[in-house]
């Protein structure tokens, strides 16, 4: 069993939590989501970091044998395993997905620092559903963190909270 806590966790695109905890057991299934404010005192053994909790980054180019939902004609994707954008990705109405190729946080530790400049109209927030939800959700699986979903956690660190952006030295980290 595993508790996680950070200042935000990113459950959905919709539902950006504070000073919450993620409780998972040792299959990686979540079995609860709740606010440090809810109790008294915060359950011993708690982890607590400094950054955005998530699920695990999802590539959908990995996993293409899957069904793959109409939502990947209807967003902006970015495949970064193959090659820099040539400038600087705009916001329109349709999701971002960003696909790495991998989900392993060493490769993506190194390619991240070379496409922060082309991300500089997306959120930390619109960054994290592009790189953890839309890539579930066009794959047919379950997306973001809830109650019974199984998903490994990720960190996301040195991002600016109070800017909500991404970091030229923003990295990931496994948690779970």
């Amino acid at each position: 069993m595993i508790r996680a806590g950070s200042q935000l966790i990113f459950c959905s695109p919709d539902e950006i939590r504070r000073r919450t905890v993620v409780e998972q057991n040792n299959q990686k299934i979540i079995t609860r989501i709740f606010s440090l404010d809810e109790g008294n005192v915060e359950p011993a053994q708690t982890l607590f970091f400094d950054g955005i909790i998530s699920a695990e980054i999802v590539s959908v180019k990995q996993n293409a044998g899957a069904y793959i939902s109409g939502l990947l004609m209807e967003s902006i994707y970015l495949d970064f395993s193959v090659r820099l954008p040539s400038n600087v990705i705009k916001k329109t109405d349709k999701p971002l997905i960003i696909d790495f190729g991998t989900n392993s946080p060493e490769i993506i530790n190194n390619l991240l620092p070379q496409f922060v400049p082309f991300l500089v109209e997306f959120s930390i927030v619109e960054i994290i559903a592009a790189c953890t939800y839309y890539p579930s959700v066009a794959l047919g699986c379950r997306a973001g963190l809830k109650e019974s979903f199984c998903t490994g956690l990720i960190l996301w660190e040195k991002v600016d909270l109070s800017e909500m952006s991404l970091l030229i030295n923003t990295h990931i980290r496994k948690i779970s």
